[in-house]
C-alpha cells in the first residue's frame, strides 16, 4: 500500500522528496516512514535518486526511466501542480531571450525556497546555483519578475531587435503589464528599470 499511495499521489518516474513522503504518511512516526522507505528501496519498488530524493521506477522500452536533473530542480525550486515559487536565473534566461545559443550545463534558479543570498549545490554531479528571491515569487508575478531580473543583468550592448521581439512576445504571452513591472521595481536595483526604459520595452507593454 505504501508504494501504491505514493504512485497515486506523485506518479511514476517523478521526483519525490523525503519531505513529500513524510507529509503523505503524516499519520506515522518519522522512524517508521524512514523504515518503509528503506524497505521499498531494498525491494526495488522505490529508487534513491540522490540524497533525500526518490522516484518510483517506470519500465520503458529500453529500460527503466530516470527523472532528469532539470525536472528535479523544477519541482523543488521552480514550481509544481500549479504553484510557482521560483524562476530560472541568468544562464537559462540568456538562452530563452536569444542572448545566447549555448545551453548551460549549470542550472541557476531564483527561488523562495532558498534562505541564503546564493548557494551552490550538486544534484547527480550537476551544479545548481540557488539564489534567494528578492520578494516572494508567485504564479501572478513570476513573468514580471523574470523580465526585471533579465534587464537587471543585461549588457545593453547585446540588446538587439531579435532580443526585443522575444521580450515583447514573452510579455504579451504572459500578460505582463507596465503596472506589474513598476509595482515590483522597488525590490530591484535601479539599473533594472533604467535598462528596461532604455530598451523601450517599458513603454511598449500595456
Amino acid at each position: 500500500m505504501f508504494i501504491e499511495n505514493l504512485e497515486r499521489r506523485f506518479g511514476a518516474n517523478n521526483p519525490i522528496f523525503v519531505e513529500d513522503i513524510l507529509a503523505a504518511e503524516s499519520n506515522k512516526s518519522r522512524p517508521t516512514v524512514y523504515r518503509m522507505i528503506q524497505r521499498a528501496v531494498e525491494e526495488g519498488t522505490l529508487m534513491r535518486y540522490d540524497r533525500g530524493i526518490y522516484y518510483i521506477p517506470k519500465q520503458m522500452e529500453f529500460g527503466l526511466a530516470v527523472p532528469s536533473v532539470d525536472r528535479v530542480v523544477e519541482k523543488k525550486y521552480i514550481g509544481d501542480n500549479g504553484e510557482v515559487y521560483g524562476i530560472y536565473g541568468k544562464l537559462v534566461m540568456e538562452v530563452n531571450f536569444a542572448l545566447s545559443t549555448q545551453v548551460p550545463n549549470t542550472i541557476e534558479v531564483i527561488t523562495n525556497k532558498e534562505k541564503r543570498d546564493v548557494r551552490e549545490i550538486e544534484i547527480r554531479n550537476r551544479k545548481v546555483i540557488l539564489r534567494k528571491s528578492r520578494l516572494p515569487i508567485t504564479s501572478e508575478n513570476a513573468a514580471a519578475y523574470t523580465l526585471l531580473e533579465l534587464f537587471n543583468g543585461m549588457n545593453m550592448k547585446e540588446y538587439n531587435d531579435r532580443v526585443r521581439r522575444r521580450v515583447l512576445e514573452y510579455a504579451k504571452e504572459k500578460n505582463v503589464t507596465r503596472q506589474s513591472l513598476m509595482g515590483m521595481a522597488a525590490a530591484f536595483p535601479a539599473r533594472a528599470v533604467k535598462n528596461m526604459a532604455m530598451s523601450g520595452v517599458l513603454y511598449e507593454v500595456v
